[in-house]
C-alpha cells in the first residue's frame, strides 16, 4: 500500500549537508522545515538548496515550510547556563534579557508588571517549572513555586491566563519573511498566532500559504475565526501542552483535527512524535501508538522536530515514520466524503465529491485530477479517498504545494491546449511508469476549457490503454 499521510522533516545540523538531505528524500520526506527559530539566513538557503536539487533528483515534489520564531517569551541567562528551583521558593521575577539566579528571573516582556497580575500562573522551560503570583509590586512580581525543575537560558515563559500585548510578528519575522520570499518557500508556519488577524498579517508578509500553529490556549479558542482566514493548522503540541492541562491534550487535539478537516484546509500534527529516537534507533511502543492515532484523527502530515534536526538516527527515523504511517493509513482506506466537508460548495467540490464516490464504488486505484492551483487535488484529499490521487500540474510551484496534501502523488505535466490531449498524455505517463496497466479503470477531474484556475467541472471514467 502506498503511504498516504506525509511527513515534514525539520533540518538543522544533524543533516546539513547535501547527503543527508538526499538520504530524508529518498527515505520518505514530503516536506523540508526551516525553523527561523535556529539558525543565519545563509544555513537556511543552503538547505533549501539541498532540498530542492536533492527533489530534482529524485523527481520528487518537495515543498519547504519556514517556521517563523514568532514572539516566544524567554527568560534571560544564569550563572552557569541554568538554574534549579524547588517547591515553595520565593522567586522575584522582572522584566528584561540580563542575568539573574535562583531568587531573581529576568523575563523578556518589558509589560510583565503592568500584564500579569496576582494570582496569574506562570510556566517556564516548557512546563517544567510551574510558579503562582503572589505580589505585584511597581518594577516586579513575585511568584511561589508550585512545581520545581530546571531552568536554562532563554527558555520558554508562558502565562496561560494573561491577556499579553504581544505583535504576531515581530522585527525579526519581518526580516526572515522577506528572505523567505526570496528563497521561495512553499509556505509559512506562523507562530504563537492568537487571532484572525494575527494570520492575514504573516500572509500579507510573505505572499505564500499560511499554517497557523495552534500552541496558545487563546488560539484554540479563536480557532473557527483562524480557520476562517489559514491555509492549515498545525497542532503545536509542545506549547499548547504548557497552555492548557495535559491530560486535555488528547481531546484538543482531536478537535482541532476535525475542525481544521471540516473546513478542507492542511493539518500537520507537531512535537515528541518520535522524540526518544533522537537517541535511539526504535521508537517507543506508545510513540507508535500517537502517531497512528493522530493518522486515524486526520492528520494529513506529521511533523519530525529534534528527531531529524539534532538526532544521531534522522535518517532512520523518517523511514521508521514512513513504515508506521503506510500501516495506520490501511484502517482509513474508506472514504469519509458524505458529510466530510458540509461547508465545501461549488463545482470544484461536487466534481471532487462525485471522483472519489465512483472510485469507491467501483474499487478503482487511481483518481486523476488536472490542476493549475492544486485545488481540486486538496479538495480530493479531504474526501479521504481508498484510492491514490495522481495530481498531473505544469505548474512547479503547485507540485511542491501539492506534497503536503494526504494522499496526493504530484505530478510533472506538459500544458497541452485541450482536455482530450491532456488526458491521453496522462494515459501515456500511467502506463509507461507501471502506476497503471491496459485494461484499468481510473476516474479522471479535470476542466474545460483546460489551463484555468477555478475550472473543474469534468469527471470521466477512463479506461487504460483504450
Amino acid at each position: 500500500m502506498t503511504r498516504q499521510t506525509k511527513i515534514v522533516v525539520t533540518l538543522g545540523p544533524a543533516v546539513a549537508t547535501a547527503e543527508a538531505i538526499d538520504g530524508l528524500v529518498a527515505a520518505g520526506m514530503d516536506v523540508a522545515r526551516l525553523n527561523f527559530s535556529h539558525g543565519d539566513h545563509d544555513t537556511h538557503r543552503k538547505l533549501a538548496t539541498f532540498v530542492r536539487e536533492a527533489a530534482t533528483r529524485q523527481k520528487r515534489a518537495v515543498a519547504i515550510l519556514q517556521d517563523i520564531q514568532g514572539p516566544k517569551i524567554r527568560v534571560g541567562t544564569f550563572p552557569d547556563g541554568g538554574i534549579r528551583l524547588k517547591s515553595g521558593d520565593r522567586v522575584s521575577l522582572v522584566a528584561g534579557m540580563g542575568l539573574g539566579d535562583a531568587s531573581r528571573i529576568e523575563i523578556g516582556y518589558p509589560r510583565l508588571v503592568n500584564d500579569v497580575g496576582v494570582g496569574s500562573e506562570v510556566v517556564l522551560a516548557d512546563g517544567l517549572v510551574r510558579m503562582r503570583v503572589t505580589e505585584q509590586t511597581r518594577d516586579r512580581l513575585v511568584a511561589e513555586v508550585i512545581e520545581g525543575g530546571p531552568v536554562g537560558d532563554h527558555r520558554g515563559a508562558a502565562f496561560p491566563k494573561a491577556n499579553l500585548r504581544v505583535s504576531a510578528v515581530t522585527e525579526k519575522d519581518k526580516v526572515d519573511l522577506a528572505f523567505g520570499r526570496e528563497i521561495e518557500v512553499d509556505f509559512v508556519a506562523a507562530s504563537f498566532v492568537r487571532s484572525a488577524a494575527d494570520v492575514e498579517r504573516v500572509r500579507q508578509l510573505s505572499g505564500v500559504p499560511v499554517i497557523a500553529k495552534v500552541e496558545l490556549a487563546v488560539a484554540f479558542e479563536n480557532l473557527d475565526a483562524i480557520l476562517g482566514v489559514a491555509d492549515g493548522v498545525m497542532v503545536a503540541r509542545g506549547d499548547l501542552g504548557v497552555e492548557m492541562p495535559l491530560e486535555r491534550l488528547p481531546f484538543v487535539q482531536q478537535d482541532i483535527l476535525r475542525r481544521t478537516n471540516a473546513a478542507g484546509l492542511i493539518s500537520v500534527t507537531a512535537t515528541e512524535m518520535l522524540e526518544s529516537m533522537i537517541h535511539s534507533t526504535r521508537p517507543t511502543r506508545a510513540e507508535v501508538t500517537d502517531v497512528a492515532t493522530a493518522v486515524m484523527e486526520g492528520t494529513d502530515a506529521v511533523m519530525l522536530s529534534g528527531e531529524t534536526a539534532i538526532g544521531d538516527y534522522p535518517i532512520e527515523t523518517v523511514a521508521m515514520m514512513d513504515r508506521i504511517l503506510v500501516e495506520a493509513d490501511r484502517p482509513r482506506s474508506d472514504h469519509q466524503s458524505i458529510g466530510f466537508l458540509a461547508g465545501q460548495a461549488g463545482y470544484a467540490s461536487a466534481m471532487a465529491r462525485a471522483a472519489v464516490e465512483a472510485a469507491t464504488d467501483l474499487g478503482l486505484g487511481i483518481i486523476v485530477a488536472f490542476t493549475e492551483s492544486g485545488s481540486t487535488a486538496r479538495l480530493l484529499s479531504k474526501y479521504r479517498p481508498g484510492a491514490a490521487i495522481m495530481a498531473f500540474s505544469p505548474v512547479e510551484r503547485t507540485r511542491r504545494r501539492m506534497a503536503i496534501y494526504r494522499g496526493v502523488t504530484p505530478v510533472a505535466f506538459e500544458r497541452l491546449d485541450s482536455t482530450d490531449a491532456m488526458i491521453e498524455s496522462a494515459d501515456r505517463y500511467l502506463a509507461e511508469n507501471g502506476v497503471c496497466v491496459a485494461g484499468e479503470g481510473v476516474v479522471i477531474v479535470a476542466g474545460t476549457p483546460p489551463n484555468r484556475s477555478a475550472s473543474t467541472n469534468l469527471m470521466k471514467l477512463q479506461t487504460i490503454g483504450e
